[in-house]
């Protein structure tokens, strides 16, 4: 054992004391730091898979976002498609050269002929001979002024009037008239009064292209308040028919179905008339091609079961919007929207690595259940299977069509939230067992609101809910007259309807 020396002892001594006075006081007072920094850091590590999660949602709302404004990218669309539907190897039979020509008028259609003869050769002056007709025929218009000059009537129009002298007579001494006198004298006759008609709704027009195209093209000045009278004189008109399409509608969504579908529309506040709500909903027939189109309407509930009608033995084919869950007995859900929500997703650019693998596994099974689906459908209203047939696919498919719905650890909150509302809804995914007629998708309401939306974009909306109101007549008849009979003249069509009186 080492005896230490009194100097030695006397100098540990004073770095023992330096230490538990100086020293041990600055360690402590670092490590309490470094302890309560070191809580704080561990606070905010804990929120950062939240914070994460929000930014990867932020991020994909932003490419929603960008998507509405400026459209998808559709090489990552494209490359999604041929990954679950590869095209088929079948090559698709040559038109014939004869197809893409006009066909030959026949000999009562035509209004002019034009021969062009030559009598010498431009090269040396001499008569030719062995002369040869050759015919061919030229699909014109005539020249605007003559278009504008012929097109454009107007009718002096005299009203004879005059008095009954019968004095036993219920009108005696009171003047009788041949027709109304109007109010004005210079009025719209008839067939301008369908024309403007034909512009706003067919061609989806704004007043001022109205304007302009019947001042260009027939050479007549109409102003937009003139317009808007006129396509509320022709809603009236229509009014017999509109009231048909919603009991046809009401029962044909008893018997067969209807597709309903909603999207925005600006309805203004003015006068005495208030807006009832900035949408627009449509009805459709499963079978027909007859719709309802309501201008001018919140997008409430309420709106939905007026536009359904009687609930009792309703059906509907719809999205899973809320205001459409209890609607109606028979219910089938579109299998389209969360197949391209699921696309999106799987297509999106802002997710990487697990959550990227996820989303594609997710898209793939979800489209090859409904890929079978549409097959099975289809099976069904051939009788290709028996009860037990049937059965048996319906418990194939509902089985993997859950294992759809099982989460993993790598769900970005948008597939969770997708995965949650099949869960919900699955029953309603295959009603189409039970009904067969009906679609899988609801893209018939969504073609048929597409018209809505290019009205939108041009007239951004009604300035008032008496011009939604109008607009409601006259979509629902025109569309329902044009889109049922395709290859009829509007004209003939929109007469039809104004002379409706009912059944």
């Amino acid at each position: 054992m080492i005896k230490l020396s009194e100097e030695e002892v006397r100098k540990r001594l004073r770095k023992l004391h330096n230490y538990e006075k100086i020293k041990h006081p600055q360690l402590k007072e670092r490590s309490d730091r470094l302890r309560e920094e070191n809580k704080v850091l561990k606070k905010e590590l804990a929120k950062v898979p939240k914070l994460e999660k929000q930014v990867e949602k932020l991020q994909l709302e932003l490419e929603e976002l960008r998507a509405m404004k400026f459209g998808r990218k559709r090489r990552n669309l494209k490359i999604m498609a041929k990954t679950v539907f590869p095209r088929s190897t079948k090559k698709s039979e040559k038109r014939a050269p004869e197809s893409y020509r006009r066909p030959i008028p026949a000999s009562d259609q035509v209004t002019d002929r034009l021969r062009l003869e030559v009598e010498l050769c431009v090269e040396c002056g001499d008569p030719l001979s062995d002369k040869k007709d050759h015919i061919h025929y030229r699909e014109d218009l005539k020249r605007a002024a003559e278009l504008v000059a012929e097109a454009k009537r107007i009718v002096e129009v005299t009203i004879e009037s005059g008095v009954c002298k019968n004095k036993s007579c219920s009108v005696y001494g009171k003047r009788e008239f041949a027709l109304a006198i109007p109010k004005h004298n210079v009025i719209l006759g008839e067939n301008l009064r369908q024309f403007v008609v034909y512009l706003t709704v067919m061609q989806g027009q704004s007043y001022t292209e109205v304007t302009q195209a019947l001042q260009h093209q027939y050479g007549i000045t109409i102003s937009e308040g003139q317009i808007a009278n006129i396509l509320e004189g022709e809603s009236r008109l229509l009014t017999p028919y509109y009231n048909f399409l919603v009991d046809h509608l009401e029962a044909e969504s008893k018997s067969v179905g209807a597709h309903y579908d909603e999207t925005t529309w600006k309805t203004q506040s003015r006068g005495d008339t208030v807006s009832e709500g900035n949408y627009c909903w449509i009805k459709i027939g499963v079978q027909s091609a007859h719709q309802l189109i309501w201008f001018g309407k919140s997008r409430g509930k309420g709106v939905a079961e007026a536009l359904r009608g009687d609930k009792e033995l309703s059906i509907g084919v719809s999205d899973d919007y809320g205001s459409y869950r209890h609607l109606f007995d028979h219910h089938q859900l579109c299998w389209a929207h969360p197949h391209r929500k699921l696309r999106d997703l799987a297509s999106s650019g802002n997710l990487k690595g697990q959550p990227k693998k996820v989303c594609e596994q997710a898209f793939k099974l979800f489209a090859e259940v409904y890929k079978k689906s549409r097959k099975a459908r289809e099976k069904i209203r051939r009788n290709d299977w028996s009860v037990e047939q049937r059965t048996k696919e319906k418990l194939k498919l509902e089985k993997r069509f859950e294992s759809l719905l099982i989460p993993t650890n790598h769900d970005p909150e948008k597939l969770k939230t997708i995965r949650e509302s099949l869960r919900k809804n699955k029953r309603k995914y295959f009603a189409f067992f039970l009904n067969p007629e009906l679609p899988l998708d609801n893209n018939k309401a969504e073609r048929a609101i597409r018209k809505v939306v290019l009205k939108r974009k041009k007239s951004f909306g009604c300035q008032s809910q008496k011009g939604a109101d109008v607009l409601s007549i006259l979509y629902s008849v025109v569309f329902s007259l044009s889109q049922e009979n395709p290859d009829q003249n509007f004209f003939v069509l929109y007469a039809i309807a104004a002379e409706f009186e009912g059944q």
